[in-house]
């Protein structure tokens, strides 16, 4: 992306923040609300004492459920995707004005790292004191944690992205509550061959700092993704019936 097309991008990501500027204040409650909720189970199950499936299940599925919510503002159109069918109403809406589907696409990605930055400060710092400090956790470990989980939630973003631009909201639905399956069945699997993802990813992240390889690994295949979904997108945009 040259150096116009960022600055169209970020200005078009500029405008639709400043729009629903309200819904920031929700956003940051529901991140302060998920972050309370997710350390105080920890907390109360005890991280060393996660041994339960039940226990295991539930832990996992909130960090998987919650996590690539951080990449999302709440606004207007987020919460009225069904009923509305919103984001094909956006779609339509900036095809006929001149900016190209390149450019509409990275504001939606640039939307969403603003979000991971400021929802995720938020997030983990409440993370870091409710569970992490009880561990011991310098900065570069609890830098590290939070990335793992950033990566993971940048991956379901670059899907949550290809829905909002190709799908219809009843579709996009559909898409979501399956998703949410998946995710049930994976935290399934791992509480069977007794797995803990939480407890992986917190002693993953103290022994190696910010060398650790799930970190660098989530990361990279979140970026690589991105791109993947980028371009999709993009081929699907160009073709997609909008009226």
């Amino acid at each position: 992306m040259n150096s116009t097309m960022w600055k169209q991008a970020w200005w078009l990501t500029k405008t639709g923040l400043k729009r629903d500027r309200l819904n920031w204040i929700w956003t940051i409650l529901f991140t302060l609300y998920t972050a309370a909720i997710t350390g105080s189970f920890l907390t109360g199950t005890g991280l060393r004492e996660m041994e339960a499936q039940v226990h295991t299940i539930v832990a996992d599925n909130i960090f998987l459920l919650f996590v690539p919510f951080l990449g999302f503002f709440f606004t207007r159109r987020s919460l009225h995707y069904i009923q509305n069918d919103s984001y094909t109403q956006m779609l339509s809406y900036m095809r006929r004005l001149p900016i190209p589907a390149s450019i509409i696409i990275w504001s939606r990605i640039l939307q969403m790292m603003v979000a991971f930055a400021v929802n995720s400060v938020i997030f983990f710092t409440l993370i870091y004191f409710l569970v992490l400090r009880a561990e011991h956790f310098r900065f570069d470990q609890v830098l590290a944690f939070s990335l793992i989980w950033i990566g993971y939630g940048i991956i379901a973003n670059a899907f949550y992205i290809y829905w909002e631009f190709v799908v219809n909201g009843k579709a996009y639905f559909i898409l979501g509550i399956v998703s949410f399956i998946a995710i049930f069945l994976i935290a399934l699997t791992a509480a069977i061959l007794d797995w803990n993802l939480i407890l992986f990813s917190i002693e993953h992240s103290q022994q190696w700092g910010l060398l650790a390889p799930g970190m660098w690994i989530m990361l990279v295949s979140g970026i690589l993704l991105t791109i993947f979904s980028f371009k999709r997108t993009k081929k699907k945009m160009l073709v997609r019936d909008v009226s």
